[in-house]
């Protein structure tokens, strides 16, 4: 039985087999915090079990030497050197795997060393452009001993495990033989759920592991303590707004009261966006606010910027315990110098509570003006750690933004406006009742109360401390006690297939069993099964009748996916005909792998779905003839921007046209004349450019080409086509749900090597192939690549003669491998620049040298850019030469490389910056040109169309 807004229920779908397990243990997984609380199965009161619910004191280090149970665990990690900590000031009571240490004393200690503290570990796990699973923190560090942020977050998950384990001593009392429930951002993507899963399991953690949202967890605790009273608090219709503001990130959550069937009952609405902003924006805009108020303005080292961050953290942490204090106070921050220059070069300033009020009420916490803040602006974000933090760092300013773009849901659901009637603050950052005072005046007047009313804020005494409670109060109700907030979908959602014919006995008879074919090929599908029904709970596991369904295995297939707002009725496992009452939604593209050969092949499966906590279809189909399981993630919340937004869709009658053309001429050996012109040719048919063919256009003609890769060894002339037209409809390599098949397709290729090597326009065309796709390609490939080219490109005394033109084109490519290890970049730029000569070199050359010194990568890991100081070299040789303004290229290629960031790790100094300004206005720069070394400016599609070389399909977008 499961209690719903104090009405018990039977809802059997959500109750777990508990049976075997004495502990439900909640962890808030923070970004500077983490926590974790318990429930003793064994010792629930009654039916206040809530009550039972307590928190885990973490022992931790809390000084050198010196071990104590603390209500959080600070995440961060420190990474001892050789000599600068001794062991036994780090030694703990069981046994570990390294000498890394995370919790208070990494901290403070590594405070003065940041070189060696690992922060934020949890904001790099949702940084698309970053390799989390590669050793790159602490961001910006010199020496070898790194960590990747997806290790950093299992050290943290470890530390608590082995900390519990320690203090239940009994086997069948350890962490991982219990139920857990782990917290996370609301608006971590599916990556960053799979990373943060992937560090649990790294730590040791068991199965019985549950994600949950955190703002929904912040609610749970509110609800420990009005389990039977919040009729008090809470009337039907009324909105509530979670405000979720800790260390790193920004999280959102709507819940109303809406009557169900007579019953009230908590619904959640809706969830914002992923922001990563909060205390980190605010330690960083407090040490820039510092960092002017030294009296010696020369920049900062790197590891001087972090220390500072962390001194204004803990200044401001201790400022804001003392707001209520009627005096301005003041925390002096000092930063010692280094060396002989020890005193000499020591800083110092005052960070003041007036400093400190008007960074955060102008910056962070503004009033907020319909006629004014409607738009988001497009700002370039702050980066100073590597992180791509939100470019608006207004949270008052995404607050409303969030209640408008949900505005025409909330009038729908509830008929008022998202004026909110309650918020729920949490997170670190919202403790000050000065923040939270700001965002309720910023609410109510960007809704223009005219009562002067302020939403009510909801109590919330342990902020810290709240989100870890309410995650083991989700484990109660998963298993039937407690109050439920629902989350029911508000959309029925349906998977498309194709029916078989079936004789009018089977139609009859319903009972029998019965084949679909889950929607796999280019035929449209007929039918569509509902897999999600309208008002589902998420977190449900959802029972299909036993249908056997078939996928095609080993090719690219398309799963059409539906929705419909309005139907009722429908049931899980229901087929409905597709008509108008569906409205089509972005369908998931795969490969599903089967044998060790690729075949293609067509089973039968059964398909287990699950609608999970985080808003996502999980669907696995489950292969009836072997033990093989295959997991689909279907995002059914609000649309992710994709890669590529199609301008223009061709009718299957003009793609079949352009697939029967291509057959043709390719299959021709005599005909070179028209070979030569398949381009055209296709120009002709569909009546637009090459440069404008849409992308799904593009990859058609490439999947043909792929698949009939034999016939590019028809002839020299054959391969040459092949090569070109190939490259540019795969380019670059990346944009298309099945690039990535497409690229293993093509690697298999790659390895084969040009079939024409002794035509120098075979091997023109083989080198350009590999940059079009090079984008594509993962890391390992690429190294491959370059292993391959260096013989051609390193040394000097290659056996084959090559072409200019050829050895141009290999340098190309290579310097589209973004992908490649830092050091091989270095070495290949060290090659190239005596290379460089005034009136003498080919322009690509200065092309070649901006990509490899690049501070903004178009699609590699931010660690692959080449360090500062590297590139500061390489411009000084260059300068050296007399450039006339004829070599344009030259000053093209130093605002490439020397690129405002924001990022204090990756941007050359200032010094270089001021040289180099009155250098290549020497050489014909305007001040316009200028701008993008004195600020950080977004790239713009022209420039990334600079970057890779040519133009990019229509409609692809790089950057979202």
């Amino acid at each position: 039985m499961s209690l719903i807004s104090g009405q018990r229920i039977d809802e059997q779908e959500i109750i777990l087999d508990f049976k075997d397990k004495r502990y439900v243990i909640g962890i808030d997984l923070g970004t500077t915090n983490s926590a974790v609380s318990y429930v003793d199965m064994n010792r629930l009161e009654g039916d206040h079990a809530a009550r039972s619910i307590k928190i885990f004191n973490v022992p931790q280090l809390i000084g050198a030497g010196e071990f104590a149970p603390v209500p959080v665990l600070p995440s961060f990690l420190y990474i001892p050197g050789e000599y600068d900590i001794s062991k036994s000031s780090f030694r703990h009571p069981w046994k570990r795997e390294s000498d890394l240490f995370v919790g208070l004393f990494a901290r403070d200690h590594g405070a003065q060393i940041p070189s060696r503290l690992v922060s934020s570990a949890k904001s790099w796990l949702c940084h698309a452009r970053a390799d989390r699973e590669a050793p790159i923190l602490p961001w910006g560090a010199d020496h070898k001993e790194k960590i990747s942020p997806v290790a950093a977050t299992a050290e943290y998950l470890r530390h608590i495990r082995k900390a519990w384990n320690h203090s239940v001593k009994d086997e069948d009392l350890f962490l991982e033989n219990q139920y857990t429930v782990i917290t996370v951002p609301a608006s971590f993507d599916e990556s960053a759920r799979e990373f943060t899963l992937e560090a649990a399991k790294i730590a040791g953690f068991g199965k019985d592991l549950t994600l949950l949202e955190e703002p929904l967890a912040a609610f749970y605790a509110w609800l420990i303590k009005h389990e039977y009273d919040w009729q008090n608090y809470v009337k039907p219709d009324d909105l509530i707004l979670v405000c979720d503001v800790g260390g790193g990130t920004t999280d959102f959550t709507l819940i109303a009261l809406k009557e169900a069937e007579g019953t009230p009952r908590f619904e959640r609405l809706a969830v914002g966006d992923h922001l990563i902003l909060g205390g980190d924006n605010i330690d960083l805009a407090l040490a820039r606010h510092v960092e002017s108020k030294f009296s010696r303005r020369e920049p900062l080292t790197p590891d001087k910027w972090k220390t500072l961050g962390h001194k204004c953290r803990a200044a401001k942490e201790k400022l804001l315990a003392g707001e209520q204090s009627s005096q301005d106070s003041a925390t002096r921050i000092t930063l010692k110098g280094e060396g002989r220059s020890l005193i000499a070069g020591t800083l110092s300033a005052d960070l003041t509570t007036s400093d400190l009020k008007t960074i955060l009420c102008q910056g962070f916490f503004p009033d907020v003006e319909p006629s004014r803040d409607a738009i988001k602006r497009n700002v370039k974000a702050m980066a100073e750690f590597g992180l791509p933090y939100e470019q608006e760092p207004a949270i008052t300013r995404h607050i409303v933004w969030f209640l408008e773009k949900h505005r025409d849901n909330i009038q729908s659901t509830l008929g008022k406006e998202p004026m909110p009637d309650f918020i729920l603050f949490n997170g670190g950052s919202l403790k000050p009742a000065l923040l939270q005072d700001r965002i309720r005046c910023a609410i109510r007047k960007w809704f223009a109360c005219k009562d002067g009313l302020l939403p009510i804020s909801l109590e919330n005494s342990e902020p810290d401390l709240s989100v870890a409670l309410g995650a083991s109060y989700y484990g109660l109700v998963k298993q039937g006690a407690g109050v439920r907030v629902g989350s029911g979908s508000p959309r029925s959602y349906y998977v498309g297939i194709n029916t078989q014919e079936k004789s009018d006995t089977e139609v009859d008879n319903q009972q029998s069993s019965f084949s679909e074919i889950l929607k796999g090929d280019v035929t449209p599908a007929s039918k569509a099964v509902c897999i999600v029904e309208r008002g589902l709970d998420e977190g449900s596991v959802i029972s299909l009748p036993e249908m056997e369904f078939e996928v095609i295995t080993n090719q690219p297939v398309e799963f059409s996916m539906f929705s419909s707002s309005f139907r009722s009725g429908d049931k899980s496992g229901d087929i409905v005909d597709i008509d108008d009452s569906l409205t089509p939604m972005a369908p998931l593209k795969t490969v599903i792998k089967f044998g060790k050969k690729g075949e293609k092949a067509q089973i039968p499966v059964r398909v287990e779905p699950q609608y999970t906590e985080m808003g996502t279809l999980a669907m696995w189909c489950r292969s009836s003839i072997t033990p093989h399981r295959w997991k689909l993630q279907f995002q059914l919340r609000d649309s992710i921007k994709g890669e590529a937004m199609e301008t223009e869709v061709y009718d299957d009658e003009l793609l079949q046209e352009a697939r029967n053309l291509i057959s043709s001429v390719f299959s021709t050996v005599d005909d070179l004349a028209r070979l030569s012109s398949i381009v055209k040719q296709i120009e002709t048919l569909v009546g637009k450019k090459k440069s404008q063919w849409p992308l799904s256009f593009l990859r058609l003609i490439a999947d043909y080409l792929i698949s009939n890769a034999e016939l590019r060894l028809n002839s020299p002339e054959h391969e040459i086509r092949w090569l070109n037209l190939t490259g540019f409809c795969v380019r670059p390599g990346f944009g298309d749900a099945f690039d990535k098949e497409r690229i293993r397709q093509l690697w298999k290729i790659y390895l084969k090597g040009c079939q024409f090597p002794k035509g120098k326009q075979n091997a023109v065309e083989w080198w350009i192939f590999c940059r079009r796709i090079a984008g594509g390609l993962n890391a390992g490939q690429q190294r491959q690549f370059f292993q391959n080219i260096s013989p051609y490109l390193l040394s000097d005394n290659h056996k084959r003669k090559l072409s200019t033109q050829e050895i141009t084109e290999i340098w190309m490519a290579a310097a589209n491998m973004e992908r490649l290890l830092v050091k091989d970049k270095i070495s290949l730029a060290r090659k190239l620049l005596p290379q460089l000569k005034p009136g003498k070199t080919p322009r690509q050359f200065f092309w070649v040298l901006s990509r490899f010194g690049a501070r903004e990568l178009l699609y590699g890991s931010v660690d692959r850019v080449v360090p500062a100081k590297e590139v500061e070299s390489w411009m000084k040789k260059i300068a050296k030469n007399r450039w006339a303004s004829q070599d344009h290229p030259v000053y093209a290629m130093v605002l490439c490389v020397l690129r405002k960031t924001g990022d204090r790790t990756r941007d050359v100094s200032e010094e270089l910056l001021e040289w180099a300004k009155l250098w290549i206005v020497g050489l014909g720069a305007s001040k316009n040109e200028l701008i993008v070394l004195e600020q950080p400016i977004p790239l713009e599609s022209v420039e990334e169309t600079a970057m890779f070389g040519e133009s990019l399909p229509q409609g692809l977008i790089v950057r979202c």
